[in-house]
């Protein structure tokens, strides 16, 4: 018998001695796991609503509602911002019904669906920031580019078409930092619920 075959002896025997974890304890250990994931996609969505509003109230909230009243655009953000909190807040119960669904599952079939469904609203949830800002941003530059204010700052013979297209290279900027910033937020948590959807396929 030569070294290798004796290696691969002693291999088994302490394989044969460390303790087996049956389907159903994997089980449960990703499903405190995914529990553990949605419990902090819940928690970050709840501070993403939050924490701006906050900041905003202690800070520029006299100077923003300033410059959106020069723009006329006072009715349009009174619609905007209900229907914009019923929407995030209607994400959130979604995050948090996930979370219960999560911890209470009992089969992995049930763990997976749930995992599958978390990961769907999620990215629903990227979508639609991601949608908001082309959407506000083409309302607030068309509103400040025919404000009589603007047009007596720039030059009269301004060519508007390069100047659109200037704004319009900084609103896709500024949605790929946004996207950038989802992608490492929300991506890393996604990932790992994917893994955890993997390893329960192969139970």
């Amino acid at each position: 018998m030569d070294n290798l075959d004796l290696l691969k002896k002693d291999w088994k025997k302490q394989e044969s001695q460390l303790p087996r974890l049956d389907k159903s304890a994997i089980s449960k250990l990703l499903q405190k796991k995914s529990s553990s994931i949605v419990k902090w996609i819940f928690i970050i969505s709840v501070l993403e609503l939050v924490v701006p509003n906050v900041i905003l109230l202690f800070t520029g909230i006299k100077e923003s509602n300033s410059q959106i009243s020069k723009l006329g655009l006072e009715q349009f953000f009174i619609i905007f911002y209900i229907l914009y909190y019923i929407i995030v807040i209607g994400f959130i119960y979604l995050f948090f019904k996930n979370y219960k669904s999560i911890s209470a599952n009992t089969t992995a079939k049930a763990l997976m669906q749930n995992i599958v469904k978390t990961r769907r609203v999620v990215k629903y949830y990227i979508y639609f920031h991601l949608a908001l800002i082309p959407f506000l941003g083409i309302i607030i530059i068309s509103r400040t580019f025919e404000s009589q204010s603007f047009l007596n700052s720039i030059p009269e013979n301004t060519n508007m078409i390069v100047v659109w297209v200037i704004a319009i290279g900084f609103l896709i900027f500024f949605m790929f930092l946004f996207w950038l910033f989802y992608k490492l937020l929300y991506g890393i948590l996604l990932n790992r619920l994917k893994k955890n959807y993997k390893e329960l396929m192969d139970l």
